[in-house]
């Protein structure tokens, strides 16, 4: 793939998923109350222009790329119907005979309860949000989470632990993650991306295809990658590689050979299997200083030991001032 040919997927694949977790936060929101058609139709306008933006991109994306990007578009486009439906299942009172008859004539997806997350066949959506103070696996989405795409946003306070379990592991296409809070995240390696926005002194550790990390600050990254990591408008977020204590069992759905160093300037970091280095690369600082808002966690710093056992209370508060990069945890 030429350098322009690249550049230009990684900044369309990083806006769509933008736009993307956007539209699924709408989706969620109208989801929990009453949604009225002309909110429905706002949402179902966007999800066209994202689709039509995507039509427009055909050619000059990788054709994995495209297909998640398709994927997305349907899943999006299915809530819009469920939500279109829920709009229109009760009209407003009216004595006319013939509005009794509309009724009768919606098709069956009308009528049907709005579910909190959509599954069709070519993917899903699976989110947790406004959660504080837990100890969060997958059994704590709605729908047990073993596939499809995740959205985790609004948490506080929280360990979330989507690691392999006794052989079993989620296959993970993409997860969108917003404003999150003294949180840890121990995520699997997953075949495609990970869009973060808004993350307030966190530690994540994940692996993926490709990292987009957007307005967070004092957070720790352990990561694996295929690609090299994007920030923007970041501060202080420093990177380490993938812990050796959590690969015990690795995801067989990891795509290609992960880059596994840490390329700072002119000295490299080289780790595990390939001693290939990625290099970090900060939006907002296109200087060719080092940027001032990254940095590799120094190997003194970083942490051994894990939370992957379910902790709760005054255990599970102890544990995240003992992992969070401030020692601590806000007080909002």
């Amino acid at each position: 793939m030429s350098e322009s040919k690249w550049t230009f997927s990684q900044d369309f694949y990083a806006e769509f998923h933008a736009k993307a977790a956007d539209i699924t936060l709408r989706l969620d929101d109208l989801k929990r109350g009453s949604p009225t058609p002309d909110a429905v139709q706002a949402v179902a306008v966007d999800v066209s222009r994202l689709a039509k933006s995507l039509v427009e991109a055909t050619g000059g994306l990788p054709s994995y790329d495209q297909r998640q990007c398709e994927m997305h578009i349907k899943s999006l486009e299915m809530a819009v119907e469920v939500l279109r439906g829920a709009s229109c299942a009760v009209p407003k009172f009216s004595f006319k005979k013939k509005a009794a008859k509309a009724k009768m004539d919606v098709p069956a997806i009308h009528a049907v309860p709005i579910p909190q997350n959509v599954s069709p066949a070519t993917g899903s959506v699976k989110a947790l949000s406004s959660l504080s103070c837990r100890y969060l696996t997958a059994a704590d989405f709605e729908h047990r989470a073993t596939s499809g795409e995740l959205t985790l946003s609004d948490l506080a306070t929280c360990i979330v632990n989507l690691l392999p379990k006794d052989g079993h592991s989620m296959d993970i296409s993409a997860i969108h993650i917003q404003r999150l809070t003294d949180c840890v995240l121990l995520l699997p390696r997953i075949s495609g991306s990970i869009l973060l926005h808004n993350l307030s002194n966190c530690v994540l550790v994940a692996g993926c295809h490709q990292f987009r990390m957007h307005s967070s600050t004092n957070a720790d990254v352990y990561l694996s990658a295929v690609s090299n990591p994007i920030i923007e408008h970041c501060s202080n977020i420093r990177f380490a590689e993938f812990p050796d204590t959590l690969m015990q069992n690795p995801e067989p759905q990891v795509c290609g050979s992960a880059l596994t160093g840490i390329s700072r300037s002119s000295s490299a970091l080289s780790y595990q299997q390939d001693n290939t280095a990625w290099t970090v690369q900060d939006f907002s600082h296109i200087r060719s200083t080092p940027s001032p808002n990254w940095s590799v966690l120094p190997k003194d710093h970083r942490q051994q030991c894990w939370p992957v056992t379910p902790l709760e209370g005054q255990m599970l508060l102890d544990e995240l001032k003992r992992i969070l990069p401030g020692g601590d945890i806000s007080q909002n």
